[in-house]
């Protein structure tokens, strides 16, 4: 049965393994095939929301991924945004390349869309600077200030509106207009009536005006057949020319009349609401009127907003950094037959580079001691203490009346909790406070090598100062872990666990997981990004 409990738990082990290689290789955090890939590297002034690993896509197709952000310095000694990215080799870009950062819809993660250049220009290689500016992505901030700017024109065109045609002299020039109107119609009834009279008095001489209207008719056939046709159609064809440019001037004034009707009417409703909020902050009313009139609130708020700001940059430099791994043991453990497995799971929490906050959770297939111990007195009638060793007993009822029982009990597979605060000093790291359930001290050393892909943290723990995880041996729990990163999120592990004690020293080896804040961004994006594109 305790072989079938070992092999259940490696197979356990295993499947851990798997499904984190897994996750690392969905999630693109392991990457084999970066010879596939070409680096560029792109500048901007600003990258807002832009995170590690986000995508790289040419006209929406993902071609790549973002490898690196850092701030540098550029010649005008500002800094500048440097994003390094990773694209296919199948896809070229030429000298005119240029990159944006784009959002994929609304509320989606961004990425960094890349506009090939022309295929005029010659090819760029692997690792150049995509010499091009990059396009700017816009700001929110920028299009309020434009449409603060047109609301402005717009309440000056309705003041002009108001100015001229409203109040007394407006009214005055409409009237004027009317009165002009009806005087202009009077006069064109005079001239009809001298005309009549002037036909009356000159009947005589119609017949010579006949003959010559006989002429003018010759004349107009001539005109009518011959000039006026070709004429007709040049007017026509202005005609039309002229209603259609018309028609549309017409529909644009009315249009722009109604939008600034509208635009009068509410900026009429706005400036009234806008004197009655002003007249209740005069009057103190409200939160803004007490924060104008009493210093106290403005006071206290203001504190308040500092406490809050200081709080919630606390929060954004806070960084969690999860680490799991196994170590397996190569000889049998005291008071047990087979090998020790043992598992541990580290939450760090670090408020600032300077020192952090760790809870520990260990698994041990050995398990832990779990001890229990019993005084017993014996009195006589007088309630005097009554010692064993005084009296005529036999061997057996010694045995049987013993002042102080000790009863021990091993918790196989069981849990212990640690919490442990440590300081960092350079590539030293000095822990305090519960290891495996009892008191310890522990110092972890960053092994410098001039490498990024390579990582030694050697790590001394000593704990359990009085052996109570022991039978019969009183020495302190002294552990040397050693964790070698080959990659950014996988290592191994290899040391000496309980070296000094009698029966329980043994080596190890074994595997581990890192996920820091980058990772879980990253992975939280993507999750996000598959349910935008599931929606």
């Amino acid at each position: 049965m305790p072989g079938n409990i070992e092999t259940r738990v490696g197979i356990f082990v295993l499947l851990a393994l798997g499904v984190f290689a897994y996750m690392g290789l969905q999630i693109g955090a392991f990457r084999f095939d970066k010879s596939s890939y070409n680096t560029y590297v792109l500048y901007f002034k600003d990258i807002s929301g832009l995170s590690r690993k986000a995508d790289v896509k040419i006209a929406g197709v993902k071609v790549g991924w973002v490898e690196e952000i850092a701030l540098v310095p550029n010649e005008q000694t500002t800094t500048v945004a440097r994003a390094t990215v990773m694209v296919k080799k199948e896809y070229i870009l030429y000298q005119n390349a240029t990159g944006a950062v784009r959002q994929d819809g609304l509320l989606g993660p961004k990425f960094v869309e890349l506009l090939p250049g022309s295929a005029m220009y010659e090819k760029i290689p692997s690792n150049a600077v995509l010499t091009a500016p990059a396009i700017e992505q816009a700001s929110i901030d920028e299009i309020m200030r434009q449409f603060k700017h047109i609301a402005s024109n717009v309440e000056q065109v309705t003041d002009s509106l108001k100015n001229a045609l409203g109040g007394v002299q407006g009214e005055d020039a409409i009237k004027q207009f009317v009165h002009n109107a009806g005087a202009t119609f009077q006069h064109f009834s005079s001239a009809a009536q001298t005309i009549a009279t002037a036909l009356s008095r000159n009947e005589s001489q119609l017949d010579e005006l006949l003959a010559i209207g006989t002429n003018f008719k010759h004349l107009t056939e001539v005109l009518e057949q011959d000039i006026f046709p070709g004429f007709q159609q040049s007017i026509e064809k202005i005609s039309q020319v002229f209603d259609r440019d018309f028609d549309r001037i017409a529909t644009h004034l009315s249009s722009t009349a109604t939008s600034l009707e509208g635009a009068a009417d509410q900026a009429k409703d706005g400036i009234s609401k806008v004197s009655s909020v002003m007249q209740k902050i005069d009057d103190g009313k409200g939160l803004l009127g007490k924060l104008i009139n009493e210093d106290d609130l403005y006071l206290d708020l203001k504190t308040a907003v500092g406490g809050f700001k200081s709080y919630m940059n606390r929060m954004e430099r806070m960084e969690l950094v999860f680490d799991s791994h196994f170590e397996s043991m190569h000889r049998s453990a005291e008071n047990y037959e087979y090998e020790d497995s043992k598992g541990y799971v580290d939450v760090r929490i670090h408020p600032n580079e300077d020192h952090f906050y760790m809870v520990q959770f260990a698994s041990s297939q050995k398990g832990f001691i779990d001890r229990k111990e019993k005084l017993k007195r014996y009195i006589d009638e007088n309630l005097q203490t009554i010692y064993p060793d005084t009296l005529q007993l036999t061997d057996n009822d010694k045995v049987e009346n013993i002042f102080r029982k000790e009863k021990t009990r091993i918790n196989r597979n069981s849990l212990k909790v640690g919490l442990q605060f440590g300081k960092v000093f350079g590539d030293v790291a000095i822990r305090c406070g519960l290891f495996e359930g009892t008191a310890g001290l522990g110092v972890d050393i960053d092994i410098p090598f001039n490498s990024e892909k390579f990582k030694w943290i050697t790590t001394v723990e000593i704990f359990d100062m009085s052996g109570w995880n022991r039978i019969n041996d009183r020495r302190p729990h002294i552990k040397w872990l050693n964790r070698m990163y080959f990659m950014r999120n996988l290592y191994i592990t290899f040391g000496a666990d309980d070296f000094v004690s009698r029966h329980n020293a043994s080596g190890f080896v074994g595997a581990g997981l890192r996920f820091a804040d980058d990772d879980i961004k990253y992975l939280m994006s993507s999750i996000s990004g598959l349910g935008s594109v599931a929606s």
